[in-house]
């Protein structure tokens, strides 16, 4: 079992994401490894999408996934909630990160394609 490290749900396998952390850039020089559920990655993916079509400004301010003080852009995601079932969530992430998350969306698309023809 492993957890997300956006909304915190806990399934059998994550999304590999390789994120590049400043505050650990001389210990891990090519970035560490965050993992996310198919729902946080599709929205992050979603949001890189739109960033892409219509760039913004964002706003400033510190990424969720890896610490740098950057511009933002909000990711809406349901987080799980033990009294609500699920409750809607943003969560600011960087332009880095996201790029990172695209990456990683159409490897685990490709991964998971593959995994159904065998």
């Amino acid at each position: 079992m492993a957890d997300c490290d956006l909304c915190g749900v806990a399934i059998p396998t994550v999304a590999p994401v390789r994120i590049f952390k400043p505050k650990y850039a001389s210990s891990y020089p090519h970035g560490m490894w965050q993992g996310l559920c198919d729902d946080c990655l599709n929205a992050a993916k979603r949001t890189h999408d739109r960033t892409v079509e219509s760039p913004s400004c964002g706003t400033a301010g510190i990424c969720e996934l890896c610490g740098a003080i950057a511009q933002l852009y909000d990711v809406g995601f349901n987080r799980p909630s033990f009294s609500k079932g699920s409750e809607e969530d943003i969560v600011p992430l960087c332009k880095k990160c996201l790029v990172s998350i695209n990456e990683a969306h159409s490897a685990w698309q490709k991964q998971k394609a593959e995994e159904e023809h065998h």
